[in-house]
């Protein structure tokens, strides 16, 4: 997998797939620890750009096209910047497609990922893009501002925050984004999430946070998929096959205890 980074003055073009295709005149990825250069950057060559063996996260970024910045590249430079300009997140590379995060899924720490991993596989059910990141609103602040204030432009439509403890991850993303904000609060080691619950849906009149159950990151995603769904009339489809499915599995249930009786039920 490749995540791929685009310069904020690099050409960024979105056809009717929703699908952003990078076009500049050079262009740099990283594999490890080596900085290679590659002359055109297009859907069409995307796949080309090798992956790392080592798993490590490989990066590119993107130069637009213009006569100035016609100086060559140099290889084996670890610490090279691109003109010096600052690089955003604009999508998640695998198999050669590239495709804008519908819906960002951000914690404050990998200990709420076993928690988390609920909203993406719902995500993934209903095909939805996504993208998964630790963001902490106390250890990493910065990282927090910037990925709240940037979400929006990179297409980003809906944000779902988990948290524990002291939980404030959701309400300062919200207070710095205009998309809505899904909170989900996770059971820390004291306070059975108590805590977690009431520091996300406690927010002042003016910051909005929607909040589900405590450790329910499947109704968040499932939340943030009727929002899509506003505008989208293939979710609203999928929204309905998923409520008839879990009807009829209940339906099924009943009719299985019904038969079976309780013992035998519970026995099997």
């Amino acid at each position: 997998m490749l995540l791929l980074k685009q310069s904020s003055s690099a050409v960024l073009v979105v056809g009717n797939t929703k699908t952003p295709v990078l076009h500049t005149c050079r262009s740099t990825y990283r594999v490890g620890t080596r900085t290679h250069s590659f002359k055109s950057l297009t859907m069409a060559n995307l796949h080309k750009l090798p992956t790392s063996s080592s798993g490590k996260l490989n990066t590119a970024s993107a130069v637009p096209c213009s006569s100035h910045e016609a100086s060559p590249i140099s290889e084996n430079n670890e610490n090279k910047h691109v003109h010096g300009v600052s690089e955003t997140i604009v999508g998640v590379l695998g198999g050669g497609q590239l495709e804008t995060p519908r819906v960002g899924i951000i914690m404050g720490s990998d200990t709420d990922l076993l928690v988390m991993k609920d909203a993406a596989k719902i995500l993934d059910l209903f095909g939805v893009t996504h993208e998964v990141k630790i963001v902490s609103a106390h250890r990493t602040p910065e990282m927090m501002y910037t990925y709240a204030t940037s979400a929006h432009s990179r297409g980003v439509q809906v944000i779902i925050a988990g948290a524990g403890g002291a939980a404030h991850l959701p309400g300062m993303v919200a207070s710095l984004t205009p998309l809505p904000v899904i909170g989900v609060p996770v059971q820390a080691t004291r306070l059975d999430g108590v805590d977690s619950l009431l520091s996300i849906v406690q927010m002042p009149r003016g910051v909005p946070v929607v909040t589900v159950a405590i450790n329910n990151a499947t109704n968040a995603a499932l939340l943030a998929v009727r929002m899509l769904g506003i505008s989208d009339t293939d979710l609203v489809s999928r929204m309905r096959q998923y409520q008839e499915d879990m009807r009829d599995e209940n339906l099924n249930k009943g009719e299985k205890l019904e038969t079976q009786g309780w013992e035998s039920y519970l026995n099997q």
